[in-house]
């Protein structure tokens, strides 16, 4: 009788590690993509910028289009609906939230937040940009986008351990260098 219940009980635990690692394994290959699409949405609104102001050598960001393009992106390649949902079929349970930051010649930096315009404040490069969902530090010399997504709670279905208190969230700053 002993050996039946040691051997349930190292099944039982070997089955508790089994899914932790699937679980696990899975969070990290997600994690993986979140930071690749995070990369696409600031190279892809880097591409938009303002031509009148290009022409008078400044690189001003056609936050506009740059905005649809991070939408877009967004949408198709996290599986969501239109109010940033995740759709049947998508790893994500929460409402994804995102952040926005172009940097530019134009002397201020803007901030948008799931494409609703919060603000601008001047800036001059030089300056320390510290973000702040990640809390990583950058000084901004040339013109950038930086966009900061927020995914929300990993899918682990063992509650007991008490991951549910993890939030998924990568940024990635696309700079503009000049070429002189």
């Amino acid at each position: 009788m002993k050996t039946l219940i040691v051997g349930l009980a190292i099944a039982i635990l070997y089955s508790a590690f089994l899914i932790f690692q699937m679980d696990n394994n899975l969070y990290l290959v997600k994690l993986e993509e979140l930071k690749a699409v995070s990369n696409e949405c600031s190279a892809a609104a880097a591409l938009y910028y303002d031509a009148y102001e290009y022409r008078e050598g400044l690189k001003v960001f056609n936050r506009k289009e740059g905005n649809k393009a991070i939408r877009h992106l967004i949408l198709n390649n996290l599986k969501l609906d239109e109010n940033f949902y995740p759709k049947v079929g998508s790893y994500w349970r929460d409402r994804i939230e995102y952040n926005v930051f172009y940097i530019d010649d134009s002397g201020f930096i803007y901030e948008y937040h799931n494409n609703g315009y919060l603000g601008r404040e001047p800036f001059s490069y030089g300056r320390l940009y510290t973000d702040s969902v990640e809390g990583y530090q950058k000084v901004i010399t040339e013109p950038t986008v930086i966009v900061t997504i927020v995914a929300g709670k990993p899918k682990y279905r063992l509650s007991l351990l008490g991951l549910q208190e993890i939030c998924a969230a990568r940024s990635s700053a696309y700079e503009y260098v000049k070429r002189d």
